[in-house]
């Protein structure tokens, strides 16, 4: 089944997982999402949302200075927000869990609808 959800931008990557159980806290988390709306950097699985087409090219980044050993390179993609392509940069991020590889985001068509999938923490 495909769902259609907003995908945040590259700020709500490194924000903080909601209260509770990764899921937001109730109706009134204050944020403007969903109650069960989790930052992309969080998440365990990837979510599908039907968009109208398929992403510009990708554009080229600089990587700065690895922070730690224990970081990962997260590299921009665009994502689709409010009906259009957002671009979210690239970033260095600490995994959930020392075991877990990023899965990028990517696009897919189905019957001739272009589905994005967002990036995932996969174990």
């Amino acid at each position: 089944m495909v769902i259609s959800l907003a995908v945040g931008l590259a700020s709500e990557i490194s924000a903080a997982p909601p209260e509770g159980k990764g899921k937001g806290n109730g109706n009134g988390n204050g944020n403007g999402k969903p109650a069960d709306w989790v930052p992309p950097g969080h998440r365990r699985a990837p979510v599908e949302v039907v968009v109208k087409t398929a992403p510009p090219a990708l554009r080229k980044e600089t990587r700065p200075d690895l922070p730690s050993p224990k970081h990962v390179w997260v590299a921009g993609y665009w994502t689709w927000q409010d009906e259009a392509y957002a671009w979210s940069p690239g970033l260095w991020m600490l995994p959930p869990e020392p075991q877990t590889v990023w899965v990028p985001p990517r696009h897919e068509v189905r019957s001739g609808v272009t589905i994005y999938i967002s990036g995932f923490w996969r174990l």
